[in-house]
């Protein structure tokens, strides 16, 4: 099917938008063909934005029976050549979790909207959390890879909505676009110019050149891609361990090689994401005193910073972790004040691991988002 002309996003992206709405305005930019959701607050507005204007994208947007059939409905459209997405928040994408395993066994592009929420079980549902960090990036069993972004504003979830697209198809790999419930389902100014461009990517494909092994082992890691019906390819997915054909195997070698495999493109996609301003910085560069912030709070924390002449650093990309850009972002920081939504300081958390560490967590966790003023309270009493 022939795909509208970018300029027909315009009469959408200027205008008063959700950050649902800029995540669905950007994932079409990067040539979303299917959606799949099954609802559930705060995605849910996401779906019906989606089937709104699917005339008018040429889109597929389904809503099955659950967030099983979600998931597995999009692997499906996956191995047949559709660029697809699904969206849940925290119990819909529990249900999703061996679907997320076998994309990353079966190296299926998946893009995945979580749009998170008070928990644990039905929580507070239609409140506001940033509880679930943890559990996207070590969700599924067994070890595979995976891209996370957490936008902070519209033009950032427009933005990182189309590179997570991109990144899941260019690479063969699950991405998550973790966002919550004050970005989701709040409305915003949104002018499409400001959030930069991003153009559909396209996969790598099969050249015809020998017999087709839809697991070919190259340099990168990436293997050649062809879709049903392609009477020249036999095509093989498989959630066994596989040889390159697709094959199930169980001897130590290959289970090695393909591990061996997978784990390739880990490096390349590590070196793509340089490219990327994976690491935000607001205020006042040179202060060394830092609100660490993620997702939606960015935004109180930049208003903060303006009043406290202080630096702000927001990590947009979550997973591959970037800590080169990170530890430059943090350069002449003396103090690093991690502000979250969450009752254990997640991110506070995940930063420990690569060597860096917070003085002091502010954590908020009764379903509220942080007002200005409580915010520099607890800053102020730090300072």
């Amino acid at each position: 099917i022939r795909r509208p002309p970018r300029s027909t996003l315009f009469p959408y992206t200027t205008l008063f938008r959700s950050g649902n709405e800029a995540i669905g305005l950007g994932l079409i930019n990067a040539g979303l063909r299917t959606y799949i959701a099954y609802p559930m607050t705060p995605s849910s507005g996401l779906l019906h934005f989606l089937a709104g204007v699917s005339d008018k994208f040429n889109l597929k947007v389904i809503h099955p029976e659950s967030e099983i059939g979600v998931v597995l409905m999009a692997l499906g459209s996956a191995f047949a050549g559709e660029r697809t997405a699904v969206g849940t928040s925290g119990g819909g994408f529990c249900l999703m979790t061996e679907g997320l395993s076998l994309a990353g066994m079966a190296e299926l592009p998946l893009v995945i909207v979580v749009a998170q929420r008070p928990g644990p079980s039905t929580g507070v549902p239609t409140y506001h959390a940033q509880g679930d960090l943890n559990f996207v990036l070590n969700a599924g069993h067994g070890e595979f890879i995976r891209f996370v972004v957490a936008p902070g504003d519209v033009e950032q979830a427009f933005y990182w909505s189309g590179v997570a697209l991109n990144i899941s198809w260019r690479y063969q790999i699950p991405s998550i676009i973790l966002s919550d419930k004050a970005l989701s389902e709040g409305g915003f100014s949104f002018n499409i110019e400001e959030a930069g461009k991003i153009k559909e990517g396209q996969p790598l494909p099969w050249d015809k050149k020998q017999s087709y092994k839809r697991y070919l082992n190259t340099d990168t890691g990436i293997s050649p891609l062809t879709f049903v019906p392609d009477s020249e390819a036999v095509i093989k997915v498989n959630s066994y361990e596989h040889d390159e054909y697709g094959i199930t195997a169980e001897n130590p070698q290959a289970i090695k090689f393909m591990q061996d495999k997978r784990w390739k493109k880990v490096k390349y996609l590590t070196e793509e994401l340089t490219k990327f301003e994976a690491v935000k910085v607001y205020g006042d560069r040179s202060s060394p005193v830092c609100l660490l912030c993620w997702g939606s709070n960015k935004g109180v924390c930049q208003e903060l910073a303006d009043i406290l002449g202080i630096r702000v650093v927001q990590p947009v990309i979550i997973a591959p972790f970037p800590e080169r850009q990170f530890r430059e972002a943090l350069k002449g920081v003396k103090k690093i004040i991690s502000v979250e939504c969450n009752a254990t300081a997640q991110l506070s958390h995940l930063i420990k691991t690569y060597g860096f560490s917070a003085d002091k967590n502010i954590l908020k966790y009764d379903g509220r988002l942080f007002s200005l003023e409580k915010l520099q309270e607890e800053v102020e009493k730090v300072l």
